[in-house]
């Protein structure tokens, strides 16, 4: 189990890191202009995201029904 927590953590840290950047090339543009508050909002609202169903699949039970 606790590797499986482990794999949810890490795979959406990740995923919300690479979702950044993601926005940052599509658009054009630099964390100067994007600003780190915006970079920001959108790692935690991928990243969530991510977890959410890593959670769900890996059936970590982190978010109890």
């Amino acid at each position: 189990m606790n590797i499986r927590r482990a794999i949810v953590w890490g795979i959406s840290i990740i995923f919300g890191a690479i979702s950044v950047v993601g926005v940052l090339i599509i658009f054009g543009t630099t964390l100067d202009k994007f600003s780190i508050t915006g970079a920001l909002l959108i790692f935690l609202t991928l990243g969530s995201f991510a977890f959410i169903w890593l959670d769900f699949f890996l059936k970590t039970d982190y978010l109890r029904t």
